[in-house]
């Protein structure tokens, strides 16, 4: 796929240009893993409560 020029401008320092890349490959994983119904697609975990363990070190 052809990157969003806008988005990815040449301006832009090399690494902001990478991390706007992995942003949206993760944003396009994400949205097909939903698309197929792949269970712990990110918006299920983003419901699941979390479990504290018993033996965690006080803070």
């Amino acid at each position: 796929m052809k990157a969003n020029s806008d988005r990815h401008d040449q301006h832009l320092p090399e690494h902001q240009r990478i991390a706007d890349l992995v942003d949206d490959m993760e944003d396009r994983l994400a949205a097909e893993r939903e698309a197929k119904g792949i269970a712990g697609n990110a918006s299920e975990r983003e419901q699941v409560e979390q479990v504290e363990p018993e033996d965690q070190a006080p803070e």
